[in-house]
């Protein structure tokens, strides 16, 4: 067959392929309007020291801060992926479970921490940057508590940065389009496979 006869096929059942085609995108459009907000939001958390020891002696502070702060910023990796804590989180926050189960965490220096987290509107993702910390810091003064010397870690939080983590519209449309492109390639041929099946 060449590709006239293609040109032909396709020539009389153009309303078929239009429609297909229109129809997906219009599909696509309606999943665009109607999909659910989702904002991911990046925190940086920074391990630092709300006491320090005041001596001209050697002390382990002076040399072996950064190690140590380095251990406890590995620690606060680890406790965001508990789910005792990311269930206070949630408490505290009033967010589903979803936006917990979402926290990544890793530790970028010895001593800064990236958190990153997903959810279903502004205001839990503003709740969330605050709530972490705020836990964070709880079971930091558990462990202060025990501390010998006053040298206390604290953990502090930088402004979260928010952005729409939606489909962008372009990129939903162009799935459309392609999609749809290709089903009515397809059913225009099928149809006339079959057609001309029943004629012969």
């Amino acid at each position: 067959m060449e590709f006239r006869d293609f040109c032909l096929i396709f020539r009389g059942r153009w309303k078929l392929f239009a429609g297909i085609v229109a129809g997906i995108v219009f599909l696509s459009l309606l999943a665009l309007l109607y999909q659910p907000s989702r904002f991911e939001t990046d925190l940086t958390v920074n391990v630092s020291r709300s006491g320090m020891q005041h001596t001209t002696d050697y002390t382990y502070d002076q040399f072996y801060r950064l190690q140590a702060d380095e251990r406890f910023a590995d620690t606060v990796v680890r406790w965001l992926e508990t789910p005792s804590l990311r269930q206070e989180i949630r408490s505290v926050a009033d967010v589903s479970p979803d936006v917990t189960d979402s926290i990544k965490a890793s530790r970028l220096s010895s001593q800064m921490i990236s958190v990153s987290y997903v959810s279903n509107s502004e205001h839990g993702a503003g709740d969330m940057a605050t709530a972490i910390p705020d836990v964070l810091n709880r079971e930091t003064m558990k462990l202060n508590e025990l501390a010998k010397d006053p040298d206390w870690f604290v953990v502090l939080a930088d402004e979260p940065t928010m952005r729409d983590a939606r489909f962008p519209a372009w990129i939903l449309l162009s799935i459309g389009a392609a999609l749809g492109f290709f089903a009515a390639f397809w059913t225009v041929l099928i149809d006339w496979y079959f057609r001309g099946a029943r004629r012969g």
